[in-house]
């Protein structure tokens, strides 16, 4: 019994890691309560995907949609995910 809640509050803490680091916390649940441990582990070392975002941005390789705040290549001229129209660079 002790070892199912063990294993539960990893799933827990794996979801809540991965969910602050912008990474799915549904799935990292789950690695985290069938690994235990080592699923918190794999989320500590997880990619930042809030900050992997903002580097993209800052360097000019992407830009955000400011309709559906999704990522799309800055020569995009229609947002591939919601249709929204950019205005047109002269």
């Amino acid at each position: 019994m002790e070892f199912a809640v063990i294993w539960i509050i990893c799933g827990v803490i794996a979801g809540m890691i991965a969910t602050n680091k912008g990474g799915n916390g549904f799935v990292a649940f789950f690695v985290g309560l069938l690994f235990g441990p080592l699923g918190i582990i794999a989320s500590i070392f997880m990619k930042d995907e809030k900050k992997a975002d903002l580097n993209r941005i800052a360097a000019g390789t992407s830009k955000k949609c400011p309709r559906c705040a999704e990522l799309v290549k800055p020569d995009a001229l229609v947002c591939r995910h919601c249709g929204h129209e950019f205005e047109a660079l002269a």
